[in-house]
């Protein structure tokens, strides 16, 4: 499984969505898939234009060298496939011939595999086989921007859930920045985290700092999911924005009429919230749930429609 800003791909998640997008990108090539059965013969799918496609997808996260060397021998062993298996592909294809195979893959660490393309675009001319245009032919690698513009409606037709990335992480120091502030927020979540201790605790002072820390951690984390998924995602956003605003409203009135331990209350504000993004949310990772329920939580707290006193 590799993790993508669109979100976690293994190769079967990674071929589905890629015959997706094949088949809206190149409606209009009358773009063909291809089965794996009942053999391999280095094409996932052709168009009548000349293009023919490979998917690949790593099996986990490599170091750039690894990732450019598994690539590189998933290229070579493929286009060696053509060879192989001329006569196979000749009656699939018919009278078309390969112009342009391209490699699809997620990502890519190193520009060495441009030029391993280039080295194997003259290799499989140099073979004269009768199904490539030797005059045109071109290996090309590309990375998932090469999926849009249907990449998100074929990730939403599939069944692969949304986890969007932030494109920075929170560093340690960025939670910290709060110590010793006067910032209104900042003493919003000191005091009402307060009210969820036991002040007679004698780790209290610590575990105060701790979930303030949190508060702060799980609000940058989130801020930055939502500005990725604004972007990608702007209907689902915006869905978003308005079960927050009606479970908000909701939140404030119990906090007002409240009986409980604010303990006990403020999980009952995760659960309302956790469970109402699950039912109205079906295509987003469990990871990305809970990321924005920490985030709404925390927005509460700091802007006070959450309230224990």
């Amino acid at each position: 499984m590799i993790r993508t800003e669109f979100g976690n791909f293994d190769g079967n998640k990674w071929e589905s969505v890629s015959q997706l997008c094949f088949k809206n990108n190149f409606r209009e090539e009358s773009y063909q898939e291809i089965k794996a059965t009942p053999g391999d013969f280095g094409i996932e799918g052709f168009t009548r234009m000349g293009k023919v496609f490979q998917c690949y997808c790593p099996d986990e996260h490599y170091s750039a060298k690894e990732l450019y060397e598994k690539q590189r021998d998933k290229i070579s062993k493929d286009l060696k496939k053509l060879k192989i298996h001329e006569e196979q592909l000749k009656k699939t294809l018919g009278t078309t011939k390969i112009k342009k195979w391209y490699f699809v893959t997620p990502q890519y660490a190193k520009n060495d595999i441009v030029q391993h393309c280039s080295q194997k675009r003259d290799e499989v001319k140099s073979w004269n086989l009768s199904i490539i245009d030797n005059n045109d032919f071109e290996v090309i690698f590309e990375d998932i921007s090469f999926l849009h513009p249907f990449l998100k409606t074929a990730i939403e037709n599939s069944n692969i859930k949304i986890d969007v990335i932030p494109e920075n992480s929170i560093e340690s120091d960025d939670k910290l920045k709060w110590k010793d502030s006067k910032i209104s927020l900042i003493e919003n979540s000191q005091n009402k985290n307060a009210h969820r201790l036991n002040n007679s605790s004698p780790n209290y002072d610590s575990n105060l700092d701790k979930l303030v820390d949190l508060n702060v951690e799980h609000f940058l984390e989130g801020k930055s999911i939502l500005t990725k998924w604004e972007e990608d995602y702007p209907v689902g956003f915006e869905n978003f924005l308005k079960i927050t605003s009606v479970i908000e409203s909701e939140i404030e009135e119990r906090c007002i009429t409240n009986s409980k331990e604010p303990s006990e209350l403020y999980e009952d504000f995760r659960s309302l919230l956790k469970n109402e993004l699950q039912n109205s949310f079906k295509n987003l990772a469990p990871q990305m749930i809970l990321k924005l329920t920490n985030w709404a939580l925390a927005d509460w707290i700091f802007r006070c429609p959450i309230n224990f006193e």
